[in-house]
């Protein structure tokens, strides 16, 4: 259904999305009202600008770059900015361009807060001065984020190669380097070294590298891995080597500052950095214990209290704690101190030298990071049905509550607290559409599938899941987020309609069949009395004359027995209600069934034979009910038998006494197994059909067998003959 121009004013109007029309060169033609927000000024008109006016300048190119690359051939682009905004800081956009008859229409979505994480975790990498890296062994492919340049000294355009990589180390350690990477494509286990490089610009430092590999089918695919500058480190654990009292200090950081604790004389010597850190006066050489504590924060000082008394208490060391101090302009910072205790003889610690480290920012972006997280779960929580994010490996970043759950209770696996594959903890029949549609979104498609799954109640549940590609910066996936949306209400419904036309079509053929059989079986038999009657009244020849009549009685009689069987399928009830039971001899009851239809089986050539049981069985029933049935089959067995055998028999166990009838005729197809027992139901039917009959008898048969408490099976091979079995208890 189309929209109306109502309707799509006010979806213009309405919506959260950024909408713009725009000439090829950037120039604004028409814009939607939530674009009012990118102006400096509310008076101002954004029609007719650029919207490089409102574009961040780092983005300027970008923006002129993602233009270029709309054609005719390639009329959807889609590109992040970031804009100033006066009273909300930045807000970052991601637009989607659209070129169509030489004017770009553009569609834009807020994500301001996936910008600031991603800057924070941008601003983290640099401050620690660490990068990302990855090689695949089978292409040879390396790839290096700007870190890694940052780290070498080296342009991020300058193309990656192992070889590359690899020169930045002395030619001393160079092939120590290179069999670390080959020994973890052999052996498969990671790798993680210390070791010096010279850089792009001539410079030396030490690095830090790490690496993971990826399998598999037991072959590594891909190696995984971080660098991270640690020349400070380096230079100044080498520094420490010469000072035997401080050479256990865990010292690090950047804004750190030394301080030496007299127990004994309740004093603490600081370093200038320490006193410029905290604001304290250069000329102050000691600081009493009371005054530091009042620096503390209150909320801390229990807290820091316990830790330290814990430490003393340790027999390491080592010491390690954490709290606010409060600055010299009243503000309160986070800071950690690591530390060397020193003992006397009694073991009691007498001295400790320690380093105070400012983690304030780190403590923000952390807590930035958090409240993010926490935002983005209650997202996951709230969203869809179930929600789970994996990284590049299949590995699971996060996940709604329920799916934790069903994780932990079925495979005794919590993702939350422990590495878990996604593929390891899915039903074995799904592995296959996932492994599927993950390698699809991996490469940057949104994939959306159909699955049914079994629940722990035991019931069938449908869902619709949905794999999104998340992009870094550029335009690598380095993550992606599967929903799963419950759409069983809907398969059912689909179901039910699909089950009710079938219905509908199988009422319309039986009610057709119905009128078929019963036209042909009255019709049939009506005509011969007729036109035998007409006969009769010239013919004068007495034998003719004898054969009409003949003729004339088989007519009757068969309009007799359709109109008598009919007359019994309607009243069942009546039946059921006048029962005479008695204890029957089964064998004879079935004996004098055989008997009067081996005259049919002997006109057609049939072997026609009787087994009966020795044991005599016998059983309390209504035995005209029961041979009633009994004839119905047994007659129907040699109707539809053209050549081979007929045979009855009768086999007793402990609780039930089994009938067989069992012919060589020309079987049923499996899918009537049922439908034989339909009333007005025949494998051909209308006047083409080979076989006589309206149908009823086989239903009959199994209603009257049911009502004296039995029941009737059936097993056949179509052109090779049918099976029924009746089965009735020894004695109702």
């Amino acid at each position: 259904m189309a929209f109306s121009l109502e309707q799509f004013g006010i979806l213009t109007e309405k919506t959260l999305l950024f909408l713009f029309i725009m000439t090829k060169d950037g120039q604004i033609i028409e814009s939607n009202k939530r674009c009012k927000i990118l102006l400096p000024s509310e008076n101002q008109e954004i029609k007719g600008r650029y919207i490089t006016d409102f574009i961040i300048d780092e983005d300027v190119h970008i923006f002129t770059r993602t233009i270029s690359e709309l054609s005719e051939q390639n009329p959807i682009v889609n590109e992040s900015f970031t804009f100033p905004l006066s009273r909300m800081g930045v807000l970052s956009l991601k637009f989607d361009f659209t070129l169509h008859n030489d004017l770009i229409y553009v569609s834009g979505v807020d994500t301001t807060e996936e910008y600031k994480e991603h800057r924070a975790l941008v601003t983290i990498s640099k401050l620690t001065k660490t990068g990302a890296w990855y090689f695949n062994p089978i292409t040879k492919e390396m790839y290096w984020t700007k870190g890694c340049y940052l780290i070498k000294d080296l342009d991020p355009d300058t193309p990656m190669t192992r070889d590359l990589g690899a020169s930045f180390y002395p030619e001393e350690s160079r092939a120590r380097v290179e069999n670390y990477l080959n020994t973890l494509i052999k052996e498969k286990e990671p790798y993680e070294y210390t070791e010096k490089i010279i850089t792009h610009k001539g410079n030396e430092k030490w690095v830090k590298v790490v690496a993971q590999p990826v399998i598999f089918r037991n072959e590594v695919v891909y190696v995984n891995g971080t660098i991270a500058d640690v020349t400070e480190r380096h230079n100044y654990v080498e520094k420490l080597k010469h000072n035997e009292r401080i050479k256990h200090l865990a010292l690090k950081g950047i804004q750190s500052g030394l301080f030496d604790y007299n127990i004994e004389q309740n004093k603490v010597f600081y370093s200038l950095d320490y006193k410029r850190m905290l604001g304290l006066p250069s000329d102050q050489e000691y600081l009493s214990k009371k005054d530091f504590r009042a620096m503390i924060h209150p909320d801390d000082l229990d807290a820091a209290t316990k830790r330290k008394e814990d430490n003393f208490k340790n027999k390491e060391q080592h010491y390690y704690n954490h709290y606010r101090l409060r600055d010299k302009k009243g503000n309160y910072r986070y800071y950690e101190v690591h530390g060397f205790r020193i003992k006397n003889e009694k073991g009691e610690t007498v001295r400790l030298i320690g380093n105070l480290i400012d983690v304030h920012q780190r403590k923000l972006n952390e807590k930035t990071i958090q409240e993010n997280k926490k935002r983005l779960r209650a997202m996951v929580n709230n969203g869809m049905d179930h929600t789970i994010l994996l990284n590049t490996k299949g590995e699971i970043l996060m996940a709604d509550k329920a799916s934790v759950e069903t994780i932990k209770q079925d495979y005794d696996r919590d993702p939350t607290s422990e590495t878990t594959l996604f593929i390891d903890v899915i039903p074995l029949n799904f592995k296959p559409v996932f492994l599927h549609a993950f390698n699809e979104a991996l490469k940057g498609n949104t994939m959306k599938r159909e699955f049914e799954r079994i629940t722990q109640l035991g019931s069938n549940q449908w869902l619709e899941t949905k794999y999104i590609p998340i992009f870094d910066e550029g335009t690598k996936v380095n993550s992606v987020l599967i929903t799963f949306l419950d759409i069983t209400e809907e398969k059912h419904a689909e179901l039910a309609i699909r089950q009710a036309h079938i219905k509908e079509q199988e009422l319309s053929d039986l009610k057709s069949n119905i009128l078929s059989n019963l036209s042909h079986e009255i019709r049939t038999p009506l005509n011969g009395i007729m036109t035998i009657s007409k006969l009769l009244q010239f013919e004068e020849s007495p034998e003719e004359r004898e054969k009409l009549i003949g003729y004339l009685q088989e007519s009757q009689d068969r309009l007799l027995d359709t109109l008598t069987t009919l007359s019994n399928f309607s009243e069942l009830e009546s039946i059921q209600k006048n029962l005479d039971y008695a204890l029957i001899d089964i064998n004879y009851l079935v004996e004098t069934s055989f008997r009067e239809h081996r005259h049919i089986a002997t006109t057609k050539n049939l072997d026609y034979s009787l087994v009966l049981d020795e044991s005599i069985p016998k059983a309390i029933i209504d035995k005209n009910l029961f041979k009633t049935a009994l004839d119905n089959i047994i007659h129907n067995a040699i109707k539809y038998t053209n050549q081979g055998s007929v045979q009855v028999k009768i086999k007793r166990s402990k609780k039930n006494i089994y009938i067989y009838v069992i012919d060589t005729g020309i079987g049923i197809d499996e899918k009537s197994f049922q439908k034989i027992f339909d009333p007005f139901v025949q494998e051909s039917i209308g006047l083409s059909r080979k076989y006589e009959g309206t149908g009823i008898g086989l239903s009959l048969s199994k209603r009257y067998i049911e009502i004296l408490g039995g029941k009737i099976k059936v097993k056949s091979e179509l052109g090779k003959g049918t099976e029924f079995k009746i089965l009735i208890p020894n004695r109702l």
